[in-house]
């Protein structure tokens, strides 16, 4: 073999490399952008036991969400139930795929209870939270989140995680 058809070889094999590791990163960054919605259940996480959320992606780094969770019991002298939304939004840090984000929001909390000495009893507060999470989204639309809260009201705070599974469209 000559020089110069090795050295022709080891630029198409560059080439190829090359040209297949930027569309590899072209993948990576699509996902978010193509894929601007979706839904998810989240266990434990910013809504204490579940919640079913929704969230929707307003560029490639920022998102906002809402969610929805619901606690009853009832019988036939009463029941009682508790519902939990949360709000809030996300900071993507890196343009792939699989990122690290920041969150941050509220949940809004109401509770009733129409039995016993709590007969006409209800009540409503909130509470914010912040949380730091990785995310994968699939180009197929797969949707995988865990996310480390902080959860805070009334000068007082805890820790608690969550872990989301969803899906992308």
């Amino acid at each position: 073999m000559s020089p110069r058809l090795n050295v022709f070889g080891v630029g198409i094999l560059i080439f190829a490399l090359s040209s297949h590791a930027q569309a590899q990163v072209a993948m990576t960054t699509r996902s978010r952008e193509a894929l601007r919605n979706d839904v998810s259940i989240e266990l434990l996480g910013n809504s204490i036991l579940y919640s079913f959320s929704y969230q929707r992606m307003l560029s490639n780094a920022f998102a906002l969400n809402a969610g929805l969770s619901a606690l009853g019991q009832g019988s036939s002298s009463g029941s009682s139930s508790i519902v939990f939304i949360p709000v809030g939004a996300k900071l993507y840090l890196m343009p792939r795929n699989g990122s690290i984000y920041l969150g941050g929001g509220g949940v809004f909390v109401s509770s009733k209870v129409t039995s016993g000495p709590f007969g006409d009893g209800g009540a409503s507060t909130t509470y914010g939270y912040a949380g730091l999470g990785f995310e994968y989204r699939s180009s197929g639309g797969l949707l995988f989140r865990g996310t480390a809260y902080g959860l805070f009201s009334n000068g007082s705070y805890f820790t608690w995680p969550g872990l989301s599974v969803g899906y992308a469209f």
